[in-house]
């Protein structure tokens, strides 16, 4: 690994240690296109995994690459244990035959507090990790070939992939998930935005968000955009929100309200730069890219070569899931199979 994305990594880490909580708070609880991109996303893999339990003889293992906070380890946690607690997510049932042929739930990712607020969750829905239960701190780009003893089916979900440190890191995760499901036929899922919805869903979000990862660069002034001060939005800016300015309470670090209302305003310049390269960028040096159709295709066959699905998650939902994509690693076919029998893709 060369020394800039090391670098990028370290930084990153740090990033995603501070705004954990308020990742939480804001994205896994909040924003309603977040959630609602989440769900067509969880709905789309309980009929995976029910048709591959199903249509195959072997265990599976899900792999959760960059599992943040434990989503998916408590929504399928919560699936496979018959628990008398109440789970968090209400819309949950046990599933046996998930609970007969999932071996494990399994997650990695770099940032420790994003893994301490995962344990917490599983614990207090009356679960905890162990053999189905896996978290590991380490790294995506790490990730070694699985035994063909189990199918593995790794996934990447909500734009993961736009900040896993730029273009080399999402070309690292390329490899990395091709590597670890090849041998053992399994199946990789990369889930992630689309360059080409960045004016309609990325800017209302992280400017509704701007509390978790900073102030965008777009909005100014600049007056609290430092570590010092969180800045909370009034409002959450759904999808085609065209308002350019955002009203935001201001906090110190004690949680004291310094400024009541502090008007934000987009800058059009910085706008349209935004738009045109998908490049996203607050000024506590957080970074996300929303990457284009065209070029996620590129990168799958390169990487990937005809064993590569590509579609538009419109297909599988076009009013939660308009802007979204995956892009697939099928070397078995299993996947291709369980497309064209519930989506006809």
């Amino acid at each position: 690994m060369n020394t800039e994305l090391a670098e990028k990594i370290f930084n990153d880490q740090q990033i995603w240690d501070d705004c954990a909580v308020h990742y939480e708070h804001q994205i896994v609880d909040g924003h309603p296109d977040i959630r609602n991109y989440e769900q067509v996303e969880e709905r789309f893999l309980d009929q995976l995994l029910l048709y591959l339990a199903a249509k195959q003889n072997r265990p599976i293992k899900l792999m959760d690459i960059g599992c943040g906070s434990g989503r998916l380890h408590l929504w399928y946690g919560t699936m496979i244990k018959e628990i008398t607690q109440q789970s968090l997510f209400k819309e949950v049932d046990y599933k046996p035959l998930l609970a007969e042929r999932l071996k494990e739930i399994w997650g990695i990712d770099f940032s420790e507090k994003m893994l301490q607020l995962a344990r917490r969750k599983l614990a207090q829905a009356g679960l905890k990790p162990g053999p189905q239960l896996t978290l590991r701190r380490g790294s995506a780009f790490d990730l070694k070939p699985e035994s063909e003893t189990i199918l593995p089916v790794a996934i990447c979900l909500v734009n993961s992939i736009g900040v896993m440190q730029g273009p080399a890191g999402a070309r690292k995760l390329f490899e990395a998930l091709r590597r670890v499901v090849e041998s053992a036929g399994g199946i990789a899922i990369i889930s992630c935005f689309q360059q080409e919805y960045v004016e309609k869903y990325a800017l209302g979000q992280y400017e509704s968000t701007l509390d978790v990862s900073g102030q965008p660069r777009w909005l100014k002034p600049e007056t609290y955009a430092s570590p010092r001060f969180v800045q909370k939005a009034r409002k959450y800016k759904l999808a085609g929100d065209q308002n350019d300015q955002l009203l935001v309470d201001v906090f110190d670090l004690t949680g004291m309200l310094v400024n009541k209302g502090h008007k934000l305003k987009r800058d059009p310049k910085l706008v349209q730069q935004v738009i045109q390269t998908g490049d996203i960028r607050t000024f506590q040096d957080y970074h996300s890219q929303w990457y284009s159709y065209e070029l996620m295709e590129e990168w799958m066959r390169t990487h990937w070569d005809k064993s590569g699905v590509h579609f538009r998650t419109s297909e599988l939902d076009s009013e939660k899931a308009e802007h979204g994509q995956f892009i697939c690693y099928d070397p078995s076919g299993l996947l291709k199979s369980f497309l064209n029998h519930n989506y006809s893709i």
